[in-house]
């Protein structure tokens, strides 16, 4: 008989890890609890400095799910990528080191996915949990069906917060979709190519639940993530190549059009805080042509 334990799940979970001591152990206690059993739990460390290697090892040791990886340099996004390059099942989700699931989650998104032959993705609703508790709904986890035209237009045009990158994927389109280099708004370029190989559904229940973060952090991120320059200027622009350049999206009117209102979007924010002179002068133009390319 074959042995169990080299048995290939039907789902493999990815979870980078980087100083989550403090919320890990109710995380994967929430995955452990799933009514959906088969899957394998995949860590991998970004070089923790606080105990989170000693507890996932815990976990380790106690849930042969449960496997650890260290990363002997830091790879910041990259590891959500060396995660998906681990899977070898039929299907694949990211679970970040701080998100929480209703015990259905996988279940149900697995279920969506059967039942949608031409999906690529499925996610629950998702709540966005405040410091004093209060919830705010995402309003990223929209199905997205229809031809591809279609459902990457509905994409761009509002990306948000990209809650949908953490449902569950047929794990070729997710490896196919993400993308070769690190860059900021890496989550959009996964999350809008993966649409090039199939719609997203979306489980109608409130199922996972997430930290909130200040939306001023990711504008911080685009000074972090960039290179002097043009790049900071316009963060989007090493998002935008990859999209089109290096995964194929079609450059149709509809697609080209949100692109460029997103950009402009991100450069008015990103200058709104760290040039904020040269923002008071160009907003005004930027804004209405943003506005129009919206339309």
């Amino acid at each position: 008989m074959p042995d169990p334990a080299l048995a290939v799940p039907t789902l493999t979970i990815g979870m980078p890890l980087f100083n989550n001591a403090a919320t890990l152990r109710t995380t994967v206690d929430s995955l452990l609890a799933q009514s959906f059993q088969d899957f394998v739990l995949c860590m991998s460390d970004d070089g923790s400095s606080d105990d989170t290697v000693t507890i996932a090892n815990d976990y380790c040791a106690r849930d042969p799910r449960c496997r650890l990886i260290r990363q002997p340099v830091n790879l910041n996004y990259g590891n959500f990528r060396v995660l998906l390059q681990q899977a070898t099942s039929e299907y694949f989700m990211f679970a970040a080191g701080d998100d929480r699931w209703a015990p259905t989650f996988v279940e149900r998104c697995l279920d969506a996915l059967r039942r949608n032959p031409r999906a690529v993705c499925a996610v629950s609703r998702v709540d966005f949990v405040l410091t004093d508790g209060r919830r705010l709904p995402s309003e990223a986890t929209a199905a997205l069906v229809g031809e591809p035209i279609a459902r990457l237009a509905g994409y761009l045009d509002h990306p948000g917060d990209n809650s949908r990158m953490y449902g569950v994927f047929r794990t070729p389109g997710a490896a196919a979709a993400f993308p070769q280099h690190d860059h900021y708004a890496y989550d959009w370029t996964f999350s809008a190519a993966s649409l090039l190989h199939g719609e997203h559904v979306e489980v109608p229940d409130v199922l996972m639940f997430r930290d909130f973060t200040p939306y001023e952090r990711y504008v911080d991120y685009a000074r972090r993530d960039a290179p002097p320059g043009v790049h900071r200027l316009f963060p989007l622009a090493r998002f935008t190549w990859a999209l089109v350049v290096e995964k194929g999206m079609p450059l149709r009117w509809p697609l080209v059009r949100r692109l460029v209102a997103l950009n402009i979007g991100h450069h008015l924010e990103y200058t709104r805080r760290f040039h904020p002179h040269y923002h008071r002068v160009a907003r005004p133009v930027l804004a209405r042509l943003r506005r129009l390319l919206r339309a």
